[in-house]
C-alpha cells in the first residue's frame, strides 16, 4: 500500500535564486534552508494513510447501518489519525490546499450543518448527525489530498475493491448458509439473532448500492488510466454483477446511470478529439435525468403526476414518506426542525412500533431537518462537485498530458449517488457518506493540473479543525463504549431470559431508541414483568427523556408503561394531546393504538362501578378505531395479521358497547375532564 496515494502536495517551492551584478559574475547561491518535505514522503504521512484506511475499513464493516454505538472502533482510529495529522502540520510538512471550492465546501457546507446539528434539541439524533459530518469532513480532505497526485498508485481503488469484494463474499456466504448473522455487526445482538443481515450493511439496498458504486468507481478509474484492462476493471465488473444478486431494485438504477457515464468516460479516453460532442451529450443526459426527476418528484409539492408509476417500479410507498417530509419542511422552512427530527416526527404517522427511521429521500429529509437553507447549500455543493468532476472527464477528451484518473471515477460515483438519493438514505449511512465525501474531495483537486500547498492561514485552519475533530472523536468513543461493549452479548430475542444485552445497553446510554425498544420488549414478554421492573423501566425512560425532551416515540412507550401498571388515567392524559392534534389528515397510530388500548383497558376496569363513564370510553375507542380502519386500508391493508388483530379488538369493543347499553348505561364524558 503506497503511502503517497492519499497525501500528495504540490511540487517543492522554487529555489530562491540570488544574483549579484558586478564586474566578475558571481555563481548562483541557493538558500541554505531546506525545503519542507511533502507529507507523503514522511513516516508520519505513511502512518496517517494507514490509519485512515483502517478508519474507513472499520466504518464500512462495523457501522454501515448507522447505529451510533457501532462507531466506537472507527472513532478510535479517527482520533489517532487526526492527532498524527496535527503532528505533521506542527513539523511543517507540505499539505495540498483543497482550493477555493474545497474551502467553500468545508466552511459554508460543513460549518452550517455542523452548527445546525450541534444545536439540535435532540441529543442522540444530534450526536448521530455530528458523526456523519465529522466523517464527511475528514474523508473530504483525504480525497482532496489524493486528487492532488497522479492517482497511479492510489490506495483508494485498492481499498474500494477489497471492501467491495468482502461485501460480496459475505453476502454469498449468507446466501449459501441461509444465515443472517454478520461477522462485523455487534449491534445485531440488540435486536436478536432473528434479524436478517445482508453483507456488511445488513440491508440489501445498502449492499447493492455499495457494490455498484465501488464497482463503477473501479471501472471508471481503470478506463481513465493507461492500463484500461487491468485488475481494477475486472474487479469492478465483478462487483457490478454481484450487486444484482442482492434483490434490490436500486441496483438497476445504479447500473443504468453507471454504464452510461462509464461509456462516456471510456470514449473520452479513446477518442480525444470531439470535446464539443461529449460536452453536449453528457449535459443532455444530466438535463434529461434532472428534468425527469423533477417531473416525478416535484420539489414544490413533494410528488408529481407520475407518482403511481414510480410507486410501482421504483420506490414503493416511499412516495408517502417524501410527501410527509415536504409537509413537515413547510412548518419550519428556513432552518428545519433539527437533526433527524423526521425520524421522531414520523412516529405519529406510521404503525407502531414499525415506523420509518428515514424518509428514504435525502433531499426531502434535508429540507425537513435542515430547512430550505440546508437543502440549497447541499444542492449547490453537489452541483459544484459534479461540475468539477465533469471537468476531469473533459480533460481526457482534450488530450491533456496529465490526467488523474480518480477525477472521472469520482464524477461517475457522485452522479450515481445523486440519483440514488431520491429513493434511499445513502448520505445518512456512514460508509456511503464517507465515500461520497471522498469523491467530492477528489473532484476539488483532480481536475486541476497544479495544486498549491496550503499557506499559513490554511494550515492554521486545518490544524485547529483537526484538533477539534480529534477531541470530538475521543468524546464520541467514550460515549459509545458502554453500549458497544453491551452489544456483543448476543442472545436470541426468543430466549426465556429476555435480552440482557439490550437492557444493559439502554441502562448504560439512556439512548431513547434503545430505551424504547427495551420497554416494548419488556411489555410484550411472557410472563409479564413485576411492579419493580416497571418502576425501573420508568426511571430509565425519564433519564432518556432528559436527553431528548419531548421525544414522541418515548411518549408512546411511556404511555405503554402506564397502561401495564394500571395507571390508565395517566396514560390517557399523556397521549390525549397527540391523538387530538390533527396536524395532518393521514395521522397514524403510533400513539393512537397505545391510546386506544389504554382507554379500552380503563373502560373495562371502570365498567363495574361506573358504567356510564365506561360506555363513553368505549364509544371513543370505537370512533378512534374506525378512523384507524380507513388508514389501515391505505397503509397496511396487505398485512393480514394486523388486519385480524384490529378486527378482533373492534368486535370486543362493540360487544362491550352493546352490553352496557343493554344495562341502560348513558354516556358520561366527565372522565375527559380529569
Amino acid at each position: 500500500m503506497h503511502a503517497g496515494s492519499l497525501f500528495l502536495a504540490s511540487p517543492p517551492a522554487a529555489v530562491i535564486v540570488s544574483a549579484t551584478f558586478s564586474r566578475q559574475p558571481m555563481p548562483e547561491s541557493t538558500s541554505s534552508k531546506p525545503s519542507a518535505p511533502r507529507i507523503a514522503e514522511t513516516a508520519a504521512g505513511r502512518t496517517l494513510t494507514a490509519l485512515l484506511a483502517l478508519f474507513y475499513a472499520a466504518l464500512a464493516t462495523t457501522a454501515a447501518g448507522g447505529e451510533w454505538h457501532t462507531l466506537f472502533i472507527p472513532s478510535c482510529f479517527l482520533t489517532a489519525a487526526l492527532l498524527v495529522f496535527c503532528f505533521c502540520l506542527i513539523r511543517g510538512y507540505k499539505v495540498p490546499s483543497p482550493g477555493v471550492a474545497g474551502w467553500l465546501a468545508a466552511g459554508l457546507g460543513g460549518g452550517y450543518f455542523f452548527l445546525r446539528a450541534w444545536f439540535s434539541p435532540w441529543f442522540y439524533e444530534s450526536v448521530a448527525d455530528l458523526s456523519l459530518i465529522v466523517t464527511a469532513l475528514v474523508m473530504f480532505m483525504a480525497g482532496a489530498c489524493a486528487g492532488a497526485g497522479s492517482g497511479k498508485k492510489s490506495v483508494l481503488p485498492t481499498l474500494a475493491a477489497v471492501l467491495g469484494l468482502l461485501n460480496a463474499a459475505l453476502w454469498a456466504y449468507q446466501n449459501m448458509t441461509g444465515t443472517g448473522t454478520s461477522w462485523f455487526r455487534p449491534d445485531y445482538s440488540l435486536f436478536g439473532t432473528e434479524t436478517d443481515g445482508t453483507g456488511l450493511f445488513g440491508y440489501k439496498n445498502f449492499s447493492a448500492h455499495f457494490l455498484s458504486v465501488t464497482g463503477f468507481f473501479l471501472c471508471a478509474w481503470s478506463m481513465a488510466s493507461p492500463k484500461k484492462w487491468g485488475i481494477h476493471l475486472f474487479a469492478g465488473l465483478l462487483l457490478v454483477a454481484a450487486s444484482f444478486t442482492c434483490g434490490s431494485r436500486a441496483a438497476f438504477l445504479n447500473a443504468l446511470i453507471g454504464l452510461t457515464l462509464c461509456f462516456f468516460i471510456y470514449t473520452s479516453s479513446v477518442f480525444r478529439n470531439n470535446r464539443k460532442f461529449y460536452t453536449a451529450a453528457v449535459l443532455f443526459f444530466l438535463l434529461l435525468f434532472f428534468s425527469t426527476a423533477y417531473a416525478v418528484l416535484d420539489l414544490t409539492s413533494g410528488a408529481g403526476n407520475l407518482t403511481s408509476i414510480l410507486d410501482v417500479f421504483t420506490f414503493g410507498n416511499r412516495i408517502t414518506l417524501s410527501k410527509l417530509a415536504w409537509s413537515l419542511a413547510e412548518q419550519a422552512p428556513l432552518f428545519g426542525h433539527g437533526s433527524r427530527m423526521f425520524t421522531n416526527l414520523a412516529v405519529e404517522f406510521f404503525p407502531f412500533p414499525n415506523f420509518p427511521n428515514f424518509t428514504h429521500h435525502e433531499y426531502a429529509q434535508a429540507a425537513c431537518d435542515y430547512g430550505y437553507t440546508g437543502l440549497a447549500v447541499m444542492l449547490a455543493l453537489l452541483l459544484l462537485f459534479i461540475s468539477l468532476g465533469f471537468r476531469s472527464v473533459l480533460r481526457l477528451a482534450s488530450e491533456h498530458p496529465q490526467v488523474n484518473p480518480l477525477g472521472p471515477a469520482a464524477f461517475c460515483a457522485l452522479c450515481i449517488a445523486a440519483a440514488h438519493a431520491y429513493g434511499e438514505f445513502i448520505w445518512h449511512n456512514p460508509a456511503l457518506a464517507g465515500a461520497a465525501a471522498l469523491c467530492c474531495g477528489l473532484s476539488c483537486t483532480a481536475s486541476f493540473s497544479r495544486v498549491k500547498a496550503s499557506r499559513t492561514g490554511g494550515r492554521l485552519v486545518l490544524g485547529a479543525g483537526a484538533f477539534l475533530l480529534a477531541a470530538l472523536s475521543a468524546w464520541y468513543a467514550c460515549l459509545a463504549f458502554p453500549t458497544w461493549k453491551a452489544s456483543w452479548q448476543a442472545v436470541p430475542a426468543s430466549s426465556p431470559d429476555g435480552m440482557p444485552m439490550l437492557e444493559q445497553a439502554a441502562a448504560a446510554s439512556h439512548d431513547p431508541d434503545l430505551v424504547r425498544r427495551n420497554i416494548l420488549h419488556a411489555a410484550g414478554s411472557s410472563p409479564a414483568p413485576g411492579s419493580e421492573r416497571f418502576r425501573q423501566l420508568e426511571r430509565q425512560e425519564e433519564q432518556a427523556e432528559l436527553l431528548s425532551p419531548g421525544n414522541h416515540a418515548l411518549m408512546a412507550a411511556k404511555g405503554l408503561l402506564y397502561m401495564h401498571q394500571g395507571r390508565y388515567g395517566e396514560a390517557e392524559r399523556l397521549l390525549r394531546p397527540y391523538v387530538s392534534f390533527s396536524r395532518f389528515d393521514d395521522r397514524m397510530y403510533a400513539w393512537t393504538t397505545t391510546y386506544a388500548n389504554s382507554l379500552y383497558a380503563w373502560c373495562i376496569s371502570t365498567a363495574p362501578h361506573s358504567p356510564d363513564k365506561a360506555l363513553s370510553m368505549a364509544l371513543a375507542v370505537k370512533d378512534l378505531m374506525e378512523t384507524q380502519q380507513r388508514v389501515y386500508r391505505y397503509y397496511r391493508g396487505e398485512d393480514p395479521a394486523v388486519r385480524q388483530e384490529h378486527a378482533q379488538r373492534r368486535n370486543e369493543v362493540n360487544m362491550v358497547i352493546q352490553t352496557l347499553q343493554a344495562r341502560g348505561a348513558v354516556p358520561d364524558d366527565s372522565w375527559k375532564e380529569q
